[in-house]
Protein backbone atom coordinates (compact mmCIF):
# COMPACT_ATOMS: atom_id res chain seq x y z
CA UNK A 1 0.00 0.00 0.00
CA UNK A 2 1.19 3.32 -0.72
CA UNK A 3 0.38 5.60 1.66
CA UNK A 4 0.34 8.99 0.49
CA UNK A 5 -0.60 10.96 3.64
CA UNK A 6 -2.54 10.99 6.83
CA UNK A 7 -4.15 14.12 7.86
CA UNK A 8 -4.71 14.37 11.77
CA UNK A 9 -7.10 16.99 12.83
CA UNK A 10 -8.22 18.16 16.49
CA UNK A 11 -9.86 21.19 17.46
CA UNK A 12 -11.36 23.68 20.62
CA UNK A 13 -8.05 23.00 22.63
CA UNK A 14 -8.01 26.56 24.21
CA UNK A 15 -4.77 26.35 25.80
CA UNK A 16 -4.99 29.60 28.01
CA UNK A 17 -2.30 30.63 30.92
CA UNK A 18 -3.29 28.10 33.40
CA UNK A 19 -5.43 30.41 35.90
CA UNK A 20 -9.21 29.80 36.86
CA UNK A 21 -10.19 31.09 33.45
CA UNK A 22 -8.23 28.31 31.43
CA UNK A 23 -10.84 25.32 30.65
CA UNK A 24 -7.95 23.05 29.40
CA UNK A 25 -6.00 20.70 31.60
CA UNK A 26 -5.24 17.61 29.39
CA UNK A 27 -1.52 18.55 28.78
CA UNK A 28 -0.72 14.91 28.92
CA UNK A 29 -2.92 13.59 27.01
CA UNK A 30 -2.55 15.71 24.45
CA UNK A 31 1.10 15.15 24.66
CA UNK A 32 1.24 11.68 24.48
CA UNK A 33 -0.92 11.48 21.23
CA UNK A 34 1.60 14.30 19.04
CA UNK A 35 4.44 11.88 20.53
CA UNK A 36 3.21 8.99 18.84
CA UNK A 37 2.25 10.75 16.00
CA UNK A 38 5.66 11.73 15.79
CA UNK A 39 6.75 8.32 15.17
CA UNK A 40 5.52 8.00 11.77
CA UNK A 41 7.78 8.58 9.18
CA UNK A 42 5.32 9.04 6.60
CA UNK A 43 3.31 12.46 5.64
CA UNK A 44 1.66 13.43 8.72
CA UNK A 45 -0.77 16.90 8.50
CA UNK A 46 -1.65 17.70 12.40
CA UNK A 47 -4.10 20.35 11.93
CA UNK A 48 -4.87 22.17 15.02
CA UNK A 49 -8.84 23.23 13.57
CA UNK A 50 -9.03 26.58 15.72
CA UNK A 51 -9.44 27.55 18.97
CA UNK A 52 -6.34 26.06 19.73
CA UNK A 53 -5.09 28.91 22.25
CA UNK A 54 -7.36 31.03 24.34
CA UNK A 55 -6.15 34.25 23.78
CA UNK A 56 -9.50 35.43 24.19
CA UNK A 57 -10.07 34.56 28.12
CA UNK A 58 -6.28 34.83 29.03
CA UNK A 59 -5.19 37.47 30.55
CA UNK A 60 -2.56 39.85 30.24
CA UNK A 61 0.10 41.29 33.18
CA UNK A 62 -0.09 45.03 33.67
CA UNK A 63 1.51 46.79 36.98
CA UNK A 64 1.68 43.24 38.10
CA UNK A 65 -2.25 42.77 38.39
CA UNK A 66 -4.20 40.29 35.70
CA UNK A 67 -6.33 42.10 33.52
CA UNK A 68 -8.42 41.40 30.16
CA UNK A 69 -7.72 44.29 27.76
CA UNK A 70 -10.00 45.27 24.98
CA UNK A 71 -7.74 46.74 22.61
CA UNK A 72 -5.23 43.91 21.37
CA UNK A 73 -1.91 45.02 20.38
CA UNK A 74 0.44 42.86 18.71
CA UNK A 75 2.20 43.59 22.16
CA UNK A 76 -0.33 42.24 24.54
CA UNK A 77 -0.52 39.06 22.44
CA UNK A 78 2.79 38.41 22.51
CA UNK A 79 2.89 38.67 26.03
CA UNK A 80 -0.26 36.25 26.17
CA UNK A 81 1.53 33.55 24.31
CA UNK A 82 4.86 33.73 26.73
CA UNK A 83 2.46 32.41 29.90
CA UNK A 84 0.03 30.15 27.28
CA UNK A 85 3.43 28.38 26.53
CA UNK A 86 4.88 28.41 30.18
CA UNK A 87 1.05 26.76 31.29
CA UNK A 88 1.29 23.93 29.03
CA UNK A 89 5.09 23.45 27.89
CA UNK A 90 4.46 19.79 27.82
CA UNK A 91 2.50 20.53 24.73
CA UNK A 92 5.35 22.72 22.73
CA UNK A 93 7.83 20.33 23.62
CA UNK A 94 5.84 17.65 22.18
CA UNK A 95 5.55 19.45 18.78
CA UNK A 96 8.67 20.68 19.03
CA UNK A 97 9.05 16.89 18.42
CA UNK A 98 6.61 16.16 15.65
CA UNK A 99 7.87 19.23 13.77
CA UNK A 100 11.67 17.63 13.45
CA UNK A 101 10.38 15.03 11.09
CA UNK A 102 10.85 16.31 7.32
CA UNK A 103 7.47 14.74 6.17
CA UNK A 104 5.48 16.38 8.91
CA UNK A 105 3.44 19.53 8.60
CA UNK A 106 1.74 21.73 11.41
CA UNK A 107 -1.40 23.92 10.74
CA UNK A 108 -2.83 26.21 12.93
CA UNK A 109 -6.26 27.37 11.80
CA UNK A 110 -7.57 30.56 12.72
CA UNK A 111 -10.42 30.52 15.70
CA UNK A 112 -12.66 33.18 17.63
CA UNK A 113 -10.47 32.49 20.74
CA UNK A 114 -7.07 32.60 19.10
CA UNK A 115 -8.04 35.37 16.11
CA UNK A 116 -4.43 36.74 17.71
CA UNK A 117 -2.80 34.27 15.55
CA UNK A 118 -2.99 36.97 12.81
CA UNK A 119 -0.63 38.79 14.06
CA UNK A 120 2.93 38.36 11.77
CA UNK A 121 4.87 38.56 15.11
CA UNK A 122 3.02 36.00 17.27
CA UNK A 123 3.03 33.04 14.27
CA UNK A 124 7.08 34.20 14.05
CA UNK A 125 7.55 33.31 17.79
CA UNK A 126 5.41 30.15 17.72
CA UNK A 127 7.85 29.13 14.83
CA UNK A 128 10.81 30.11 17.17
CA UNK A 129 9.48 28.06 20.01
CA UNK A 130 8.77 25.41 18.02
CA UNK A 131 12.31 25.73 16.07
CA UNK A 132 10.68 25.36 12.64
CA UNK A 133 9.59 27.75 10.29
CA UNK A 134 9.29 26.03 6.68
CA UNK A 135 6.70 23.28 8.26
CA UNK A 136 4.20 25.59 10.19
CA UNK A 137 1.42 27.10 8.39
CA UNK A 138 -1.45 29.65 9.69
CA UNK A 139 -4.80 29.19 7.64
CA UNK A 140 -8.15 30.56 7.29
CA UNK A 141 -8.90 26.93 6.35
CA UNK A 142 -6.89 23.95 4.79
CA UNK A 143 -7.82 21.70 2.09
CA UNK A 144 -5.96 18.82 0.52
CA UNK A 145 -7.41 16.92 -2.53
CA UNK A 146 -10.97 16.72 -1.18
CA UNK A 147 -10.39 16.75 2.32
CA UNK A 148 -11.72 20.25 3.66
CA UNK A 149 -10.92 21.55 7.23
CA UNK A 150 -12.48 25.07 8.61
CA UNK A 151 -12.90 26.41 12.32
CA UNK A 152 -16.51 27.60 11.53
CA UNK A 153 -17.15 30.93 13.64
CA UNK A 154 -17.92 32.34 10.15
CA UNK A 155 -21.45 30.56 10.52
CA UNK A 156 -21.75 31.95 13.88
CA UNK A 157 -23.18 35.30 13.42
CA UNK A 158 -21.65 36.72 17.32
CA UNK A 159 -18.37 35.59 16.76
CA UNK A 160 -17.61 35.42 12.84
CA UNK A 161 -14.24 37.35 11.87
CA UNK A 162 -13.86 40.18 9.50
CA UNK A 163 -11.25 38.66 7.79
CA UNK A 164 -11.76 41.37 4.85
CA UNK A 165 -10.95 43.98 8.15
CA UNK A 166 -8.27 42.12 10.59
CA UNK A 167 -7.79 45.41 12.24
CA UNK A 168 -8.52 48.42 13.66
CA UNK A 169 -6.97 51.46 14.90
CA UNK A 170 -7.00 53.40 17.95
CA UNK A 171 -4.96 55.99 19.95
CA UNK A 172 -2.43 55.38 16.83
CA UNK A 173 -2.12 51.80 17.75
CA UNK A 174 -3.00 48.56 15.55
CA UNK A 175 -5.91 46.62 17.49
CA UNK A 176 -7.40 43.17 16.79
CA UNK A 177 -11.10 43.93 14.97
CA UNK A 178 -12.34 41.68 17.44
CA UNK A 179 -15.98 39.97 17.15
CA UNK A 180 -18.98 41.42 19.13
CA UNK A 181 -19.07 38.05 21.64
CA UNK A 182 -15.39 38.08 22.40
CA UNK A 183 -15.42 42.12 23.36
CA UNK A 184 -18.83 41.27 25.55
CA UNK A 185 -17.06 38.17 27.15
CA UNK A 186 -13.59 40.68 27.68
CA UNK A 187 -15.39 43.80 28.86
CA UNK A 188 -18.00 42.18 31.26
CA UNK A 189 -17.91 38.71 31.91
CA UNK A 190 -14.44 37.12 32.60
CA UNK A 191 -14.83 38.19 36.68
CA UNK A 192 -17.87 36.33 36.50
CA UNK A 193 -15.93 33.30 34.72
CA UNK A 194 -13.83 33.69 37.83
CA UNK A 195 -16.43 33.46 40.32
CA UNK A 196 -17.95 30.47 38.40
CA UNK A 197 -15.16 28.51 37.04
CA UNK A 198 -16.76 25.26 36.65
CA UNK A 199 -20.04 26.09 34.93
CA UNK A 200 -18.78 26.66 32.04
CA UNK A 201 -17.37 23.33 31.33
CA UNK A 202 -20.98 21.93 31.79
CA UNK A 203 -23.25 21.01 28.98
CA UNK A 204 -25.76 21.01 27.97
CA UNK A 205 -25.95 24.65 28.62
CA UNK A 206 -29.94 24.46 28.80
CA UNK A 207 -29.84 21.41 31.39
CA UNK A 208 -27.54 23.27 33.70
CA UNK A 209 -29.50 26.42 33.46
CA UNK A 210 -32.99 24.33 34.42
CA UNK A 211 -31.13 22.79 37.57
CA UNK A 212 -29.20 26.43 38.62
CA UNK A 213 -31.69 29.08 38.30
CA UNK A 214 -29.68 31.46 40.52
CA UNK A 215 -26.86 31.53 37.70
CA UNK A 216 -29.00 31.95 34.87
CA UNK A 217 -30.56 34.97 36.75
CA UNK A 218 -26.73 36.59 37.11
CA UNK A 219 -25.64 35.67 33.34
CA UNK A 220 -29.23 37.42 31.91
CA UNK A 221 -29.01 40.57 34.22
CA UNK A 222 -25.17 40.87 33.12
CA UNK A 223 -25.96 40.51 29.59
CA UNK A 224 -29.36 42.53 29.97
CA UNK A 225 -27.44 45.56 31.17
CA UNK A 226 -24.59 44.97 28.33
CA UNK A 227 -27.14 45.01 26.14
CA UNK A 228 -28.43 48.26 26.91
CA UNK A 229 -25.48 49.94 27.17
CA UNK A 230 -23.89 48.79 24.03
CA UNK A 231 -27.03 50.77 22.38
CA UNK A 232 -27.68 53.49 24.49
CA UNK A 233 -24.33 54.38 26.28
CA UNK A 234 -21.02 52.93 24.93
CA UNK A 235 -21.53 54.08 21.39
CA UNK A 236 -21.86 57.77 22.69
CA UNK A 237 -19.68 57.53 25.78
CA UNK A 238 -16.76 56.18 23.74
CA UNK A 239 -17.46 57.89 20.54
CA UNK A 240 -14.10 57.82 18.88
CA UNK A 241 -13.18 53.83 20.09
CA UNK A 242 -14.28 51.60 17.08
CA UNK A 243 -14.53 48.73 19.15
CA UNK A 244 -18.01 50.11 20.58
CA UNK A 245 -19.67 50.57 17.31
CA UNK A 246 -22.85 49.01 16.82
CA UNK A 247 -24.39 47.05 13.72
CA UNK A 248 -28.02 47.06 13.13
CA UNK A 249 -27.48 43.48 12.69
CA UNK A 250 -25.60 43.10 15.88
CA UNK A 251 -28.79 44.44 17.56
CA UNK A 252 -31.17 42.06 15.97
CA UNK A 253 -28.96 39.27 16.65
CA UNK A 254 -28.41 40.32 20.46
CA UNK A 255 -32.04 41.17 20.84
CA UNK A 256 -33.40 37.66 19.67
CA UNK A 257 -30.60 35.72 22.19
CA UNK A 258 -31.71 38.14 24.86
CA UNK A 259 -35.16 37.23 24.59
CA UNK A 260 -35.04 33.30 24.49
CA UNK A 261 -32.18 33.52 26.71
CA UNK A 262 -30.21 32.06 24.59
CA UNK A 263 -26.51 31.63 25.98
CA UNK A 264 -24.85 29.14 23.75
CA UNK A 265 -23.45 28.84 20.21
CA UNK A 266 -25.78 27.94 17.45
CA UNK A 267 -25.41 24.80 15.32
CA UNK A 268 -23.47 26.15 12.18
CA UNK A 269 -24.07 22.70 9.93
CA UNK A 270 -27.18 24.16 8.67
CA UNK A 271 -25.34 27.52 7.85
CA UNK A 272 -22.35 26.32 6.39
CA UNK A 273 -24.15 24.25 4.13
CA UNK A 274 -25.96 27.29 2.99
CA UNK A 275 -23.28 29.37 2.85
CA UNK A 276 -20.51 26.93 1.17
CA UNK A 277 -22.51 25.07 -1.22
CA UNK A 278 -19.67 24.66 -3.70
CA UNK A 279 -17.11 23.55 -0.90
CA UNK A 280 -19.51 21.02 0.37
CA UNK A 281 -20.62 19.74 -3.60
CA UNK A 282 -16.72 19.72 -4.71
CA UNK A 283 -15.54 18.41 -1.31
CA UNK A 284 -15.79 14.36 0.21
CA UNK A 285 -14.80 15.47 4.01
CA UNK A 286 -15.35 18.27 5.74
CA UNK A 287 -14.28 19.13 9.48
CA UNK A 288 -15.48 22.14 11.28
CA UNK A 289 -14.87 22.95 14.92
CA UNK A 290 -16.13 25.66 17.32
CA UNK A 291 -19.34 23.53 18.07
CA UNK A 292 -17.84 21.34 20.98
CA UNK A 293 -20.29 18.67 20.55
CA UNK A 294 -19.70 15.60 18.33
CA UNK A 295 -21.62 15.11 15.48
CA UNK A 296 -21.22 13.09 12.25
CA UNK A 297 -23.48 13.30 9.35
CA UNK A 298 -22.19 10.85 6.53
CA UNK A 299 -24.74 10.11 3.52
CA UNK A 300 -24.78 10.49 -0.46
CA UNK A 301 -21.06 10.61 -0.35
CA UNK A 302 -20.45 13.45 1.39
CA UNK A 303 -19.07 13.36 5.19
CA UNK A 304 -19.40 16.58 7.95
CA UNK A 305 -17.97 16.11 11.34
CA UNK A 306 -17.64 17.87 14.65
CA UNK A 307 -15.00 16.06 16.44
CA UNK A 308 -15.52 17.69 19.95
CA UNK A 309 -13.63 19.87 22.13
CA UNK A 310 -10.31 18.68 23.79
CA UNK A 311 -11.04 21.27 26.41
CA UNK A 312 -11.90 19.97 30.43
CA UNK A 313 -15.68 19.01 29.92
CA UNK A 314 -18.69 17.59 31.65
CA UNK A 315 -22.44 16.22 30.13
CA UNK A 316 -24.97 16.74 32.89
CA UNK A 317 -27.64 14.03 33.42
CA UNK A 318 -30.66 16.08 35.06
CA UNK A 319 -32.47 12.52 36.54
CA UNK A 320 -29.32 11.98 38.57
CA UNK A 321 -26.86 14.97 38.50
CA UNK A 322 -24.06 13.68 38.05
CA UNK A 323 -21.26 15.33 35.66
CA UNK A 324 -19.75 12.59 33.74
CA UNK A 325 -16.03 13.66 31.72
CA UNK A 326 -16.23 14.11 28.13
CA UNK A 327 -14.32 12.04 25.83
CA UNK A 328 -11.53 13.78 23.69
CA UNK A 329 -11.96 12.79 19.89
CA UNK A 330 -10.10 13.94 17.01
CA UNK A 331 -10.42 13.17 13.03
CA UNK A 332 -8.06 10.56 11.20
CA UNK A 333 -7.58 10.60 7.22
CA UNK A 334 -5.65 8.44 5.07
CA UNK A 335 -5.07 8.47 1.84
CA UNK A 336 -3.67 5.85 -0.05
CA UNK A 337 -3.68 3.94 -3.39
CA UNK A 338 -6.41 6.83 -4.23
CA UNK A 339 -8.47 6.17 -1.78
CA UNK A 340 -9.87 8.51 1.38
CA UNK A 341 -11.13 7.09 4.45
CA UNK A 342 -11.62 8.78 7.57
CA UNK A 343 -12.50 7.59 11.17
CA UNK A 344 -13.22 9.76 14.70
CA UNK A 345 -10.86 8.37 16.95
CA UNK A 346 -12.08 8.23 20.71
CA UNK A 347 -9.08 9.03 22.98
CA UNK A 348 -10.04 8.21 26.40
CA UNK A 349 -9.15 9.77 29.67
CA UNK A 350 -10.29 8.26 33.28
CA UNK A 351 -11.59 10.42 35.04
CA UNK A 352 -14.08 10.64 38.46
CA UNK A 353 -17.94 10.88 37.94
CA UNK A 354 -18.48 14.53 40.20
CA UNK A 355 -21.74 15.57 41.55
CA UNK A 356 -23.45 18.44 40.34
CA UNK A 357 -24.70 19.89 43.45
CA UNK A 358 -21.54 19.72 45.18
CA UNK A 359 -19.88 21.37 42.70
CA UNK A 360 -22.10 24.18 42.73
CA UNK A 361 -21.21 24.43 46.21
CA UNK A 362 -17.76 24.74 46.10
CA UNK A 363 -16.07 24.75 42.38
CA UNK A 364 -12.72 25.58 43.15
CA UNK A 365 -12.35 22.60 45.05
CA UNK A 366 -13.78 20.51 41.69
CA UNK A 367 -11.23 22.61 39.71
CA UNK A 368 -8.51 21.63 41.54
CA UNK A 369 -9.92 17.77 41.72
CA UNK A 370 -9.98 17.64 38.25
CA UNK A 371 -6.37 19.22 37.61
CA UNK A 372 -5.06 16.58 40.30
CA UNK A 373 -7.06 13.74 38.15
CA UNK A 374 -5.01 15.18 34.92
CA UNK A 375 -1.80 15.90 36.86
CA UNK A 376 -1.96 19.43 35.68
CA UNK A 377 -0.23 21.98 37.51
CA UNK A 378 -1.18 26.00 37.52
CA UNK A 379 0.87 28.47 39.61
CA UNK A 380 -2.88 29.91 40.36
CA UNK A 381 -4.66 27.49 42.22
Amino acid sequence: MFLEKEIIVLGDVEMGCGNLTDDFISDRALSELIKELSKRRHPVDLIFNGDTFDFLKCPYFKKNQLVYPRHVTEKISLAKLNLIQHAHSKVFHALRKFIKVKKHRLYFIFGNHDFDLVYPQVQKKIKSILENSKQIHFLEKYRYKTVYVEHGQQYDFLNKISFDRLFLTYQDERILNLPFTSLGLISKFMEMKEDHPFLERIFPRQTLFNLHRPVVKKITLRTTKFFLKSVLYYPFRYYFDPTYTLQRELFREFYKRLKKVHWDVDNIVKTFKRKRKRVFKKDHIHILGHIHEKYIEDKDNKVLIHPGSWRDEYNLNPKTRKLTSRLKRYVQVIIADGNIEYQVIDHPIKRSTFDFDKVIEDEMKFIKSAAREEKFESVFY
